[in-house]
Formats: C-alpha cells, structure tokens, sequence
C-alpha cells in the first residue's frame, strides 16, 4: 500500500509538470488552430498616447531609452513621454532634464517601489492608451502604431509586445530565448482563443480610463494590472509585431534574482490579491492555474518526483532508469553552472541550467512571498549589449 501511494506521488507529479510545461501549450495549440480568424480589420487608429517610464537610478540607459523614445514614428502632438522617477542619486534625474519640454519628469520625493510610480504617472496622464515601459528598451520605430492598433476591438484592454533580447558575450540571452519563443508561441496561442496570462513590463499598453489604482506594496504590477483590466471583461491580447529590444543579463545570477522577484509577486498576485480564486470566468482562473500557478509550483513537483523515485527504484527496472535520467538531468545542470561561473557556454548544458536554476529561484521566490520578505523595490541587473543577434521574448 505505501509503494502504491509512492508511486501515486511520482506520477501525480510527473503528471502536473508535463501538463504545465506541454500538455496546457499543445491544447491551447489545436484550439487556436480550430479557431476562426477574426475578420481582419483594415481601420488604422492613431489615439493619444502617454509613454510612461518609471526609473530609479538609470543614468547608465535612460539617455539611449530617451533618445529612441523621442525618434519613434508616432506623431508628435499625440504622443507624451513621462519619467517618474523614484528618487534616483545616481544622476538620473539631470539627464532626463536634458530632453524637457519633449519629455516632462515627475519627480517623487521619496523611493517607494515601482507601483507607486505607475499609479502617478496614470494620475498625470490624460492620453487614450497609457504604455508602460521599462528605462533599458529601444523600440522600433513603428511599434506604438503597431501596439495601439488592436484597440480597434473595443474588447481589448490592453495589449503587450514582443521582447526582443540582443544575445552578449558571457550573458544568459541563448537560454533565456529558447524559453521567450516558446513564451510567446503560447502567448498567440491564449491571445487567438481568449486572453493571455503572461505579460511583461518593457511594451504594455492599457486603456487609460480602465485603469484601477494598485496597492504600493504589489511586486508584479504589470500583471495586476492586466488582471484588474480581465477583471472588468476586457481583454489581454498579445501584439508579436510590436517590437522592443533590451540587454540580456550578463549573469546568470541577475536572472535567479529577477526571477525569483518575479515568483514572489505571482504569489502575491495569485493568492493575496485573490485573482486565482476570484478569476472573472473559469476558463480565465483554467489558464491562470495551468500557466501561472503550476509554473512556479514545478520545483516542488520536481522535488517530490525525486524523493519518489528513489523510494521506487528497489522495485522495478523503469524507477531505476527513471532516477538515473533524473540523476544526470541534475547533474548537467551542475556542470551548466560550473561552466558559466567560468564564463563558457555549452548550449545543452546551458539551457539544463537556466531551466533548474528557473525553478530553484520559484522556490526562493515562494519562501520570500510567506516570510514577506520580497521588496515592492527593484534593483536593476548588470547587463552587456552586442548588437549582431536577437531572441525574442
């Protein structure tokens, strides 16, 4: 009976790791595939337009952010650029000054995280379409006609685009990208049959007049917001041509912290603001629990799927393969790490790593989010810029 309830464990978990990472992607593939294309919309828009870029110390990329920001074909008069800065020391705040009156800096008088500075800056904004924008990424020059343009469906409520991440030297971009494109195939996916769950900082455009205001101490504020804006019946949809370019991390370790922020929050967001369990509809609380729940719970999954085989593999052939694959998946994932403290890549190895180092910074993530340890603060990652090659996110 006890190896029954061993092996029950091993499966169950095997079971919820394959759905969330293949089994939830290949059905929202065959439905987006037995989905009718929308009948295309020749209308082209040009709403008003508020670019909002909250910064804390960004002296190093906010004078090439401004510089692409002012550039962007989008007419003049209908396009604001704001910088809310967080009460930056590191010069931040002069170079901005630099771009006035093109660009108008709100200052804030005390640091008090990211979300505080969005909620200012939709207070100040009196555009059609507020986006917000990270300080680090370059946007093609056609993007925000792009991104603006599926607001032409009176459903859609915001709209998030493409990230594309220049691949450096000695950065984690090559690993990272494999993920981003298998991302974004699933973001077109749960756009075509309904709304997207995942959604990023560096494009994300939002109707003004539906914004809600969003508590200061909330860790992932772009997906608050995009819950807030399903919440209200509107949807969340994802724009693969509007394009912005970022820096990969130099480090492996910058993209542990950043994820393990970002697990913290999805916690936060799922379980303390109740969007799990108050989710507008049950296909939207179905695409949240396979796509944002399961995700940051595989470690676990993963843990328990290893205890279990250990426990089982004195009893059949298969256990005994099963955790000599599991042995050595981990163990690829060891030398990834040694190699990339040693600045070498082996593409494999390197993606093995990216993916168990992803998981173990859920686990830190979700022990951040019970301790309520985790910041509403950001401390922004080291990164390296080489301009030949691009993945996309």
């Amino acid at each position: 009976m006890l190896i029954l309830g061993v092996a029950i464990l091993f499966w169950g978990s095997f079971a919820l790791l394959f759905w969330t990472y293949f089994g939830y992607p290949l059905l929202m593939y065959v439905r987006a595939k037995g989905t009718p294309a929308k009948t295309a919309v020749t209308e082209t828009i040009e709403p008003t337009v508020t670019m909002l870029i909250p910064t804390y110390n960004e002296a190093d990329v906010i004078r090439r952010k401004l510089e692409n920001s002012v550039a962007i074909d989008y007419p003049e008069d209908k396009l604001d650029i704001f910088v809310i800065d967080d009460d930056s020391t590191d010069g931040t705040q002069a170079i901005v000054e630099e771009f006035a009156p093109r660009v108008t800096l709100i200052r804030k008088p005390e640091r008090t995280g990211k979300m505080g500075s969005v909620n200012l800056g939709m207070e100040r904004a009196t555009s059609d379409i507020v986006v917000l924008s990270d300080a680090s990424p370059d946007y093609e020059a056609k993007s925000l006609r792009i991104l603006v343009q599926p607001f032409t469906d009176s459903e859609v409520g915001v709209v998030v685009g493409t990230l594309a991440v220049w691949d450096a030297a000695n950065a984690v971009a090559k690993p990272a990208g494999l993920y981003w494109r298998y991302e974004a195939a699933l973001r077109k996916w749960e756009t075509k049959t309904g709304n997207t769950v995942a959604v990023h900082g560096n494009m994300f455009a939002i109707r003004r007049e539906i914004y809600r205001p969003i508590t200061g101490k909330t860790i992932n504020d772009e997906f608050s917001i995009a819950m807030e804006t399903m919440q209200q019946g509107y949807r969340v949809v994802y724009e693969p041509d509007a394009v912005s370019y970022d820096d990969a991390s130099a480090h492996m370790g910058d993209e542990f912290n950043r994820r393990v922020r970002i697990n913290a929050g999805r916690y936060q967001a799922l379980f303390g603001a109740g969007y799990l369990t108050q989710a507008p509809t049950f296909e939207v609380a179905f695409r949240l629990f396979s796509h944002k729940l399961l995700r940051p719970l595989a470690p676990i999954f993963m843990i328990l799927m290893l205890v279990a085989n250990v426990a089982l593999a004195t009893y059949h052939w298969f256990y005994q393969l099963s955790l000599l694959g599991q042995v050595g998946f981990y163990g690829a994932a060891l030398v990834g790490w040694i190699l990339e403290r040693q600045g070498k890549k082996v593409r494999l190895l390197s993606v093995i790593y990216f993916f168990v180092s992803s998981n173990v910074a859920a686990l830190f993530g979700l022990w951040r989010w019970l301790s309520g340890t985790q910041s509403v603060t950001w401390r922004k990652r080291t990164a390296e810029t080489n301009t030949d090659t691009a993945t996309v996110e």
